[in-house]
């Protein structure tokens, strides 16, 4: 039978963190998924707990690629499998609540929904703290949706801790050769949606450690490359989500402006080496729009 969900994990050479998060998935309320475990590549013992966990569960479908191509081909293969009316993703190194597919997929059919989110939590190891959390039940249209994506309040484009109507995902996907893919599509999916509902009960939790990649935006990790693809993704997503949906114009730039002026900010005062070039571009960038 064709499950109601699709889990998508990609994973890269996490033996020490992938199991918490498999344990997280067996331990679901909700029983009506399939998993779709992604290889990619990895060189240590990664690729042997996944086949373990496969043998161990029918619902997992796993997939191996020979040689790490990028969690973007990873995330491509796993869509590419999925057969789900909807879609959740997960990454290997985070932890989830065992009620967290259940309360999506009840908020998606009570509201109709065609993106469900649920809150999460920051997870330093030993220590929390909330990243969205609290707040009451709120169901937006497309354009309001939208809205909110931009204005990062109650949700981000962080595909975990959401859950996806398949269909949104036709014809996407995530972009290879960059750094970080998730903020080149994910606003695409949003932009598809008619409905989406939010509750931010904490579910989710992201792990913050070394190796991460995410929120640079707040610390001195910001380099030259990941400011220039960042800079890049939100000219573009302000001429993709113009054309598509001009009454948001005005949230579009307010979001584009505060961008370039936090990046700036963090420029000068942590005296970040390397981001001359783009400093000088945010800057011409905001003089232009008057801002």
């Amino acid at each position: 039978m064709t499950p109601f969900i699709s889990v998508i994990l990609v994973t890269y050479n996490r033996e020490g963190y992938l199991p918490g998060m498999l344990d997280c998935l067996r331990a679901q309320t909700f029983k009506d998924y399939e998993l779709i475990l992604v290889d990619n590549g990895s060189t240590d013992g990664t690729a042997g707990l996944c086949a373990a966990y496969a043998a161990s569960d029918g619902r997992v479908k796993p997939l191996s690629i020979r040689e790490n191509a990028g969690a973007s081909f990873g995330r491509n293969a796993g869509l590419a499998a999925a057969s789900g009316e909807y879609i959740a993703f997960v990454d290997d190194d985070d932890r989830c609540e065992p009620e967290l597919l259940r309360f999506l997929t009840e908020l998606a059919r009570e509201e109709g929904a065609d993106i469900s989110v649920a809150g999460s939590m920051f997870d330093f190891g030993g220590r929390t703290e909330p990243k969205y959390a609290g707040g009451e039940r709120s169901v937006f249209g497309r354009a309001d949706a939208l809205r909110e994506l931009l204005k990062r309040r109650l949700y981000n484009v962080a595909p975990p801790g959401k859950l996806f109507r398949r269909v949104l995902w036709d014809g996407l996907t995530f972009p290879g050769n960059v750094l970080v893919d998730d903020i080149h599509v994910v606003y695409k999916a949003f932009e598809r949606a008619r409905r989406v509902a939010v509750w931010n009960r904490p579910l989710y939790y992201f792990r913050r450690h070394e190796s991460n990649m995410t929120a640079f935006t707040q610390t001195k990790k910001l380099t030259p490359e990941l400011l220039d693809e960042y800079i890049a993704m939100y000219l573009s997503r302000a001429e993709y989500l113009r054309d598509r949906i001009p009454e948001i114009s005005k949230d579009i730039d307010e979001a584009t402006l505060a961008f370039m002026k936090n990046m700036c900010q963090n420029i000068i005062e942590n005296s970040l080496e390397g981001c001359e070039r783009q400093l000088e571009y945010m800057k011409e960038y905001l003089k232009s729009k008057g801002s």
